[in-house]
């Protein structure tokens, strides 16, 4: 099922020092743990494993039903003067009145009003989207309060920006689905299908917020790491892009997946290796010397087919000039 997108509205003083005070920067799970129910903290500490929460509140009993309406995986957009700044995935959420105090005081002390309604979220992105296109391809002129956009919005929303689908599955999706999925649309479209592409972002990271990059090995946040197909998904046979476990492999956006995408470092055999004749920049060169040689992580004779359609693809086996004498 396709996530909705809730809208957040992010513009007045209050909303701004709370967007930083809370979403920003994370509150310590700790520091809050006293006022939560049990059976949320439990959630929340197997939820958020690093003790961090991102947290938002509503004070409007109008936003209520949105605010309900909420399922894990959804996603949230802040609209900050005109231009949808940040995103985020929804989690839990609480009508806590006392954790609304501790956090940000009083909405309005003498009507004794606080954003009690709370909701909590992770990956928080940052983004320069002008929430005008949201409008239209929403067809909503909705800027004033939180609300949530129905199915066919959501999904027009996510399809053009596809960086505010939060990659978020509670819902297990089997190896079945998730082919079928592909053979049902095959054609259709080079990117992956939604179901593809969950099965792969959860066989790759396990729903973790960190990972690992299978050129450099370095750890980062969830965010910095993408679901890499070896060989372009354009390029694949159906048979290729329904082989779902072997198809794809873990790349930081720092550099490996750009240099590798473009063809400044392939694999062979296991290991890293550098394009022989493509001219570098000192930036380029310092980077992929850094990397050279590296035993990539999850290297297999499974998918060793794919990393040599790369090497191929991009010219890393010249052929020798022929010699007329």
């Amino acid at each position: 099922m396709t996530p909705r997108v809730f809208y957040q509205p992010c513009s007045q003083p209050i909303a701004r020092k709370n967007l930083q005070t809370t979403i920003l920067n994370p509150v310590l799970l700790d520091d809050i743990a006293d006022l939560l129910e049990p059976e949320l903290l439990a959630d929340l500490y197997k939820a958020y494993p690093a003790g961090k929460l991102c947290i938002w509140g509503l004070s409007s009993p109008r936003t209520r039903n949105a605010w309900l309406a909420m399922q894990p995986g959804d996603t949230v957009i802040f609209n900050t003067e005109t231009v949808v700044t940040v995103s985020a995935c929804f989690t839990h959420r609480t009508h806590n009145r006392e954790l609304a105090l501790r956090l940000w005081g009083w909405a309005d002390a003498e009507s004794g009003k606080t954003w009690e309604n709370i909701y909590f979220v992770t990956d928080v992105r940052h983004h320069a989207i002008r929430f005008k296109a949201i409008q239209a391809l929403a067809d909503s002129g909705q800027d004033r309060s939180f609300s949530g956009y129905d199915d066919v919005q959501s999904a027009a929303i996510l399809d053009r920006y596809p960086e505010l689908d939060h990659d978020y599955f509670p819902d297990h999706v089997t190896l079945d689905e998730a082919r079928r999925d592909i053979q049902s649309t095959d054609g259709m479209g080079t990117r992956p299908t939604r179901l593809e592409h969950k099965y792969i972002v959860r066989h790759l990271f396990q729903g973790k917020p960190t990972g690992h990059c299978c050129i450099c090995l370095n750890e980062f946040p969830r965010h910095l790491l993408v679901a890499a197909h070896i060989k372009k998904r354009s390029a694949c046979s159906t048979k290729e892009k329904l082989d779902i476990e072997n198809i794809a492999v873990p790349m930081c956006r720092l550099g490996c997946d750009p240099l590798f995408e473009h063809g400044y470092l392939a694999v062979r055999n296991g290991k890293v290796v550098r394009h022989p004749s493509r001219v570098m920049t000192e930036a380029t060169e310092s980077y992929v010397e850094r990397v050279l040689g590296t035993q990539v992580m999850g290297w297999s004779r499974k998918n060793r087919k794919y990393f040599d359609w790369h090497l191929d693809a991009h010219g890393f086996e010249p052929g020798v000039l022929a010699d007329l004498e």
